[in-house]
C-alpha cells in the first residue's frame, strides 16, 4: 500500500471512530456500499467523471469503515488486490457485491468466529477494491485521487447515527 493511501485510510478510520461508525452495524454499512455503487453506475452511464471519481472514493470509504466494524484489516485487503485481474462490468460488480453481502450476513448472523469465513469476506472486499482501482484507471484517474476526493468531502462532516446509519447534518 502506498504511503499516501495508507495515510488516507488512517484518516478515514479516525473520522469513522470519532463518529462511532467503527462499531456500528456492518449490515447497514453494506446498504451504504450498495447505495454508493448505484451512484457509480449513474456516473458511468452518464460518463460523468466527477461522479465516477466521487463514487469510487465513497465506496472505498465505506469498505474501510466496514473493515473496522468486522475487525478486518484494510491494509491486507489492499495488498491482496494487487494479485488479481479485474473485470469491471456491471455483472462482475454485482456478483462481487453479492458475495460480500452473503458472506457478511453469514459471518455476522451465524458464524462470527469462523476464521475461514472471515478470510473469505475480507478477500471479497479486497476484490471490490481491486475493481474500484481498475475502474479508476479506465477513466484516466487513480484510486488515491478518488479516495482523496471522497475524504475531502467528508472530513468536516457532522451528523448523527439514526437506526445504525450515519446521517449527515444537511440530511437531517
Amino acid at each position: 500500500m502506498t504511503n499516501q493511501l495508507q495515510e488516507l485510510t488512517k484518516k478515514i478510520e479516525r473520522w469513522s471512530t470519532e463518529r462511532n461508525l467503527n462499531t456500528a452495524n456492518s449490515i447497514k454499512q453494506f446498504d451504504k456500499l450498495i447505495e454508493e455503487y448505484g451512484e457509480l453506475v449513474k456516473g458511468l452511464n452518464k460518463q460523468d467523471i466527477r461522479t465516477i471519481k466521487d463514487s469510487i472514493g465513497d465506496m472505498f470509504v465505506v469498505i474501510t469503515i466496514m473493515m473496522q466494524q468486522i475487525k478486518g484489516n484494510i491494509e491486507i485487503a489492499i495488498r491482496l488486490m494487487s494479485f488479481g485481474d479485474y473485470d469491471t462490468s456491471t455483472i462482475c460488480y454485482i456478483k462481487s457485491l453479492n458475495y460480500v453481502g452473503n458472506s457478511l450476513t453469514k459471518f455476522i448472523e451465524e458464524e462470527p468466529t469462523n476464521g475461514n469465513l472471515f478470510a473469505q469476506l475480507q478477500s471479497y472486499l479486497s476484490n471490490v477494491i481491486g475493481m474500484l482501482e481498475e475502474t479508476a484507471k479506465e477513466y484516466d484517474t487513480d484510486l488515491i485521487s478518488c479516495v482523496q476526493l471522497a475524504y475531502d468531502e467528508i472530513k468536516d462532516r457532522k451528523g448523527r447515527m439514526i437506526d445504525g446509519k450515519f446521517v449527515k447534518e444537511s440530511d437531517l
